[in-house]
């Protein structure tokens, strides 16, 4: 590492930011992010690294640029859209996001369940990062064919080898299939169901059939997170974050960071200001958005949501509760 670099990487600051690490011809070849840009960048040149990725890159670096942001939210949603503008050869996430799937339901015996690049109907689920997990699923669902609603559980008999079925069997499976994927709560009593038939299995010494629901459980429990991934879907909300010099809000629709603004200082009056400003984004339209690409950012929105305990958040209305407003940023 050369003097200059060392000097370079010594004056990084303690603050949340993106890291970009460049090789001698100015590609950026590793785009990274943290909540402490100094601390995590030298990481990568302590003498104990035993990885070789870490090795080969590090061998690499030529320069770094680093860019603050105010927030480690702030810092994740650049490191996304940076990555999947220069596609760096040392990063693996976010960049590959137009392989992502869909798990189709057709009105074909032969191909009920399949899975799409695009969406092709009204039952196309998704879009999911992991092609593999969707093929294990479809897979495992024709042993268990046809699966039929009854009035409060799922019913069907499991066949060591697949089928397929037609008339009124298959007609049944399909209703079942879009009950599953549609709603949440159907998905729930599903999984209750293939995981109490796995410990019955298990129970009865039935060792390769609970080994089979056990898999089938684990490709379900797959969608049912993926699903529930976005806490912020069809709603409104309002973020904040106290920092060093001030207030950082967002305003987010179904998943989407639509505002954001910082605060020196909160008040009624510059609140007022800043939600009736987020009034025009009411109607806030999605439908151009790549919506590949747009689950990577949601997922970042809802897990820093869910998981940084500085940041506050207010479900918000239709109708503005100003007050409420003001005793949610007071508890920043």
């Amino acid at each position: 590492m050369s003097n200059e670099l060392m000097e370079k990487i010594k004056s990084i600051p303690d603050k949340p930011g993106v890291y970009l690490m460049k090789d001698s011809r100015e590609n950026i070849i590793y785009i990274g992010k943290s909540k402490c840009l100094n601390k995590r960048v030298r990481s990568y040149f302590q003498r104990n690294i035993d990885f070789n990725k870490i090795k080969q890159l590090v061998f690499n670096i030529y320069d770094i640029e680093t860019i603050i942001t105010d927030t480690h939210l702030e810092a994740q949603i650049l490191e996304c859209s940076l990555i999947k503008k220069h596609k760096p050869i040392y990063n693996s996430q976010f960049k590959n996001d137009k392989k992502y799937v869909y798990l189709t339901i057709k009105n074909d015996s032969q191909n009920l369940l399949t899975i799409t690049l695009n969406k092709e109907n009204e039952y196309s689920y998704g879009p999911y990062r992991s092609r593999n997990t969707l093929m294990e699923l479809v897979r495992l669902l024709r042993n268990i064919y046809p699966i039929i609603k009854g009035e409060e559980l799922y019913k069907f008999s499991y066949h060591p080898l697949p089928i397929n079925c037609h008339g009124n069997d298959f007609n049944e499976n399909r209703k079942s299939l879009i009950d599953i994927l549609s709603q949440e709560k159907s998905l729930e009593t599903f999984l209750s169901l293939i995981k109490t038939k796995m410990e019955d299995a298990s129970c009865q010494l039935q060792f390769e059939r609970a080994s089979y629901y056990r898999d089938l459980l684990s490709a379900l429990n797959y969608l049912y997170h993926s699903n529930k991934v976005d806490i912020t879907k069809g709603r409104k909300v309002l973020a904040g974050e106290r920092l060093d010099d001030g207030y950082k809000l967002f305003y987010i629709i179904d998943g989407n960071l639509v505002s954001k603004k910082k605060f020196s200082k909160i008040n009624r009056e510059l609140i007022k200001d800043f939600l009736t400003n987020m009034e025009k984004f009411k109607s806030h339209d999605t439908t151009n958005k790549d919506e590949k690409s747009n689950l990577d950012f949601k997922t970042i929105i809802s897990r820093e949501l869910k998981t940084n305990l500085s940041m506050q958040i207010q479900y918000i209305d239709d109708i503005l509760n100003l007050d409420i407003i003001i005793d949610f940023l007071n508890r920043l």
